[in-house]
């Protein structure tokens, strides 16, 4: 039997996690905030919106694609391109993005059960993947 849609978190604890955000933002850019091309600034909300509502791997998803749109369509920095390209992390976030969205693998990347008993690793990951996408835009 398929159960789905928990609970949402409430509006204190969705703000909590926008703020969250927003507080990352302004520490990494020293207050300067992100300036983002038309369609990563439109997924960049949109992931906020998951992140907010705890939907863990949607946040990680829309990250990388906001990271895709502005390194395709914004002013990056050559070293920070080569960096969200190769570095470890961006190569983490790709492969994980990838993973959860192309059933090339026998084993599922994520299960129902996941969702409910690993919500604070994938929490942790949805952080990591936010935390790289607004490093890699601040870089100019």
């Amino acid at each position: 039997m398929l159960v789905f849609g928990n609970a949402l978190p409430s509006s204190s604890e969705m703000q909590r996690r926008l703020d969250w955000i927003r507080s990352l933002i302004d520490r990494e850019s020293h207050g300067e905030g992100l300036s983002l091309s038309p369609q990563a600034e439109a997924l960049f909300d949109e992931m906020s919106r998951c992140f907010a509502a705890g939907a863990w791997l949607a946040a990680l998803v829309f990250a990388q694609a906001a990271l895709d749109a502005e390194l395709n369509q914004g002013d990056i920095d050559g070293l920070m391109l080569n960096e969200a390209r190769f570095g470890p992390g961006y190569v983490w976030l790709r492969n994980r993005r990838n993973h959860l969205l192309h059933a090339d693998d026998p084993r599922p990347a994520v299960t129902v059960s996941d969702l409910e008993q690993e919500g604070r690793r994938l929490e942790q990951e949805a952080r990591r993947a936010i935390g790289l996408m607004v490093k890699a835009v601040l870089a100019r």
